[in-house]
């Protein structure tokens, strides 16, 4: 009897532990969707998230591939960033401006890609807006306006189809374009095959393929994918709409889809340094010593045409043009390959017009600082 006494007891304590764990489990659970939910209310109360567009701030266009959305107010969140992505009345990711220069100011028309537009970053960390800020000191006769005409994806190409469409209007005093050598020649090569160019002298595009299409074609072939159970997909179909208002639960998908994303760049990298001779999966052939240098000059001639128009356009309305090289830092710290930033001194020589490059002086700075 004794014995069995022993077991009752044993089996009520293990109860009891059990029900304990269970309740600081359910506490620590509530306790972290109470401090989630007061975070997230806080965050969305202070960006205005309640006025926030659900639609993406970019659309398709037959003239161009794809363009900014005017007065778009959008919460861009990816595993990299959580930020508020505004465009103005302009179609621009950038403050808000009139169409006509002001007396007294004289305006810098910034063209280029992602890095321009400032993807992944809040406005006022874009390198526009620091450009602007820096320049306008005190005691400067003229207010210096410094527009974002960046817009991700772009390369000469498609800048040169913008600055058309931008020049009557925009009157810039000078144009500047941000020459990205890790994609733009690639994004060049894409979009000039991809385009129908017509008799007229103008281009037009059917949808909205993007240069690293191919590469995801080709990942998403060889990707081992994982199948769901149907009971496990039949109990998340059910329960989603009721899982995800939670914030706890939303944080905890956010954390997987990080991992998911980090695991997809290491394929990309993967994919990138096998087949580094195609640059249907290497945008940045032209910065890696593969093929051999007069086929990677081949790939140049389109990239150095279009830059010839954009140039050629800033003569005809009599505006100075600079090109600012942005490097590719992780490219060029492997390889020590500096024919790229070669041949863009080269591009000015020839165009006579003065070129920035932004690497000796990126090279002073630490990673960290950097």
């Amino acid at each position: 009897m004794i014995k069995n006494g022993k077991v009752n007891t044993s089996k009520k304590l293990w109860l009891l532990n059990l029900i304990i764990l269970i309740v600081s489990l359910s506490i620590s659970v509530l306790l972290a969707e109470l401090i989630l939910r007061v975070r997230d209310q806080h965050y969305d109360a202070k960006v205005g998230y309640q006025q926030l567009d659900e639609k993406k701030p970019y659309e398709f266009s037959t003239t161009r591939h794809h363009q900014l959305i005017p007065n778009a107010h959008y919460r861009h969140i990816e595993p990299e960033f959580n930020y508020i992505w505004t465009n103005n009345s302009l179609g621009m990711r950038d403050r808000e401006r009139s169409s006509e220069k002001g007396p007294g100011s004289f305006r810098i028309l910034f063209l280029g890609d992602s890095f321009v537009q400032g993807w992944g970053v809040p406005l006022e960390q874009t390198m526009t807006t620091l450009l602007e800020d820096s320049l306008n000191k005190p005691g400067r006769e003229k207010t210096i306006e410094v527009l974002n005409a960046g817009v991700f994806g772009y390369s000469p190409f498609l800048e040169y189809l913008y600055l058309k469409e931008l020049m009557p209007s925009i009157e810039p005093d000078l144009v500047i374009v941000g020459f990205f050598p890790g994609n733009d020649v690639g994004d060049d090569y894409f979009y000039t095959h991809y385009a129908h160019f017509k008799a007229d002298g103008s281009v037009s595009f059917d949808d909205q393929k993007w240069p690293w299409s191919y590469r995801d074609e080709v990942l998403d072939g060889t990707a081992s994918k994982i199948v769901d159970s149907d009971y496990i997909s039949s109990f998340w179909g059910r329960f989603k709409p009721w899982l995800l208002r939670s914030h706890l639960v939303f944080a905890i998908k956010n954390l997987g889809a990080q991992i998911k994303y980090r695991r997809q760049k290491g394929r990309e990298e993967r994919l990138v340094r096998d087949r580094r001779d195609d640059i249907r999966i290497n945008l940045g052939l032209v910065n890696y010593p593969v093929l051999d240098r007069n086929q990677r000059l081949q790939y140049w001639e389109l990239s150095k045409r279009y830059l010839a128009d954009i140039h050629r356009l800033c003569k005809m309305y009599e505006v100075p043009m600079v090109l600012v090289v942005i490097p590719a830092l992780y490219i060029f710290d492997v390889n020590q390959f500096k024919e790229p930033y070669d041949m863009v001194d080269e591009i000015g020589h020839d165009l006579s017009i003065p070129v920035i490059q932004l690497l000796p002086e990126f090279q002073k700075w630490s990673p960290e600082k950097l």
